[in-house]
């Protein structure tokens, strides 16, 4: 999921307004320290200038 959509998603139409992606860093950054704390800490992935990816084997 590009993280624009992702911006989108947490912020609604306000998207557009935001500078910058930090928010969505933090929020994935978060998520994968539950995920990690659960041992799913695999499944989600970060692709390097586009987005994220859910994995599983």
């Amino acid at each position: 999921m590009p993280k624009s959509a992702l911006a989108e998603h947490l912020s609604g139409d306000v998207a557009d307004m935001f500078d910058s992606f930090d928010f969505v860093y933090a929020h994935v950054k978060n998520l994968k320290k539950k995920l990690n704390e659960q041992n799913y800490g695999g499944y989600l992935k970060t692709i390097y200038g586009t987005g994220y990816k859910w994995e599983t084997a």
